[in-house]
């Protein structure tokens, strides 16, 4: 074959890939974001009338907390296996793991029928859909940028990373039209008895189509299939050559997921008290809001193509400690009511606070090397969820100090200074060879994305 012919194939190699890595990123982040949006009007279906408020916000950020704490567990298993038998393999096995968790949920009784047992179901399933939501993206990410050419990762990386701002869209979305015709109230309303389990049937269908466009177009990774594999490659990334790197991104993950807690965590329940509106104008602009913020994500991409992954991600964090924390702090001060300034603060919460997961999918597979790649991205990607997800509990230790109101405000003051601060101690990245054996050793002193060496 010349180089002719083989120049569409390839890209046809590449953009299956990306897709592929794009719709999984969707399937993940709709599965971690179901309990926040879908769940939330029906909790009164697996807690007893006579659970308080506060109680029953807790267990509610309990069900969110699970399928977090999953995702590291899962990163380490699913990240070894991507490393050492394929990306591939890993992602159709993770993902089929999904769907059956995702569907149990979507049958399962509820506080009236098992008592507590319900809920201890709910939170059992929760716990192991997040280890295979951590095998996830340990293959189909580093695949895809490994099949993305060098100058247009930024590119196909933002479009990976819109997977996962099309969900926050999408079970808003779906939220939205179920609660159209089953209206959400006490625990015999129809939302509460059935209309919330319309929301998990859906992605686990969304799983079913996913494995079945997985398996019949996506290739295995060349670069994984020729690059030399690591004996133990969790070794090589905690305690081998990849150590640091791995320091670094854990510093800037953690901001980043302290940031996304909030800004997608905690964003329709403050919309929800501040705004004075009703839960379908919420999902409304919730809807607007992020399926508007989506689109830009390829060009955000290609933005840090233009100025460096690390400048934007640095300045990423200034946004969130700036303009997200900001947002909060009004919403708290009671000055924003009506849909048109929620609409408007909903969009300022999305593009501030995750903005930079257009830029991590091709950030943090630069960070690592082919050998041990699955495993670096899972295990960054992952790990500092054990410190973040348990950010309500930090948020009721701060309300002993300050308003309860601003606790989410100093959250995202300290999520954006860790963004900025682990952008500026890791270098240049977007000049890498993904390829290459020694993408993890460049110094942090390099210059506008040039190596220091050749600096």
């Amino acid at each position: 074959m010349t180089a002719v012919e083989q120049a569409p194939a390839a890209l046809r190699r590449t953009r299956r890939a990306v897709f592929g890595a794009s719709f999984g990123f969707f399937v993940d982040m709709f599965d971690v974001y179901l309990p926040t949006v879908a769940l939330v009007p029906a909790m009164n279906y697996f807690t007893p009338d006579s659970m308080p408020e506060g109680p029953r916000a807790i267990l509610s950020a309990l069900i969110f907390v699970a399928t977090l704490l999953g995702r590291p567990v899962g990163s380490v298993v699913f990240g070894w296996f991507a490393d050492r038998i394929g990306r591939r393999r890993v992602t159709l096995f993770s993902v089929t793991g999904c769907a059956v968790c995702t569907a149990l949920i979507a049958v399962l009784p509820g506080y009236a029928t098992l008592g507590i047992t319900s809920t201890v179901l709910l939170l059992v399933l929760r716990l192991v859909d997040g280890v295979f939501m951590g095998g996830e993206y340990t293959g189909a990410t580093p695949l895809a940028m490994e099949a993305s050419p060098q100058g247009k990762r930024g590119w196909y990386g933002g479009m990976v990373g819109a997977g996962s701002a099309f969900a926050n869209c999408a079970i808003a979305g779906v939220t939205l039209v179920v609660l159209q015709f089953a209206h959400e109230g006490g625990p015999g309303s129809a939302y509460s008895t059935w209309g919330w389990r319309i929301p998990f049937a859906v992605g686990a269908v969304f799983c079913v189509v996913f494995l079945v466009y997985y398996a019949r177009s996506v290739e295995e990774s060349e670069t994984w299939r020729s690059a030399p594999k690591a004996k133990n490659p969790l070794r090589e990334i905690v305690l081998g050559r990849s150590r640091r790197d791995f320091a670094q991104v854990f510093v800037l993950m953690t901001g980043v997921w302290f940031a996304s807690a909030i800004a997608s965590g905690l964003l329709p329940s403050a919309l929800h008290k501040e705004g004075h509106i009703s839960s379908t104008e919420v999902t409304g602009a919730l809807v607007i809001a992020q399926g508007v913020h989506a689109l830009f994500f390829p060009f955000m991409g290609l933005l840090s193509e233009r100025i460096g992954r690390r400048t934007f991600i640095a300045w990423n964090g200034v946004g969130v400690g700036v303009l997200c924390a900001g947002a909060f702090a009004a919403l708290a001060l009671g000055r924003w009511n009506g849909f048109g300034a929620i609409l408007l603060i909903s969009f300022v919460v999305r593009a501030a606070g995750g903005s930079v997961f257009s830029v991590m999918p091709s950030y943090l597979c630069e960070r690592f090397p082919p050998a041990t790649r699955g495993s670096g991205f899972g295990l960054g990607y992952s790990t500092p969820l054990l410190i973040t997800s348990f950010y309500a509990y930090y948020q009721d230790w701060l309300g002993h100090l300050i308003s309860e109101d601003y606790t989410s405000v100093v959250l995202l003051v300290l999520g954006g200074a860790l963004i900025s601060c682990g952008a500026l101690i890791g270098p240049e990245t977007r000049h890498i060879d993904l390829a290459s054996d020694g993408t993890a050793d460049e110094p942090a002193g390099a210059l506008d994305g040039v190596p220091a060496s050749r600096a």
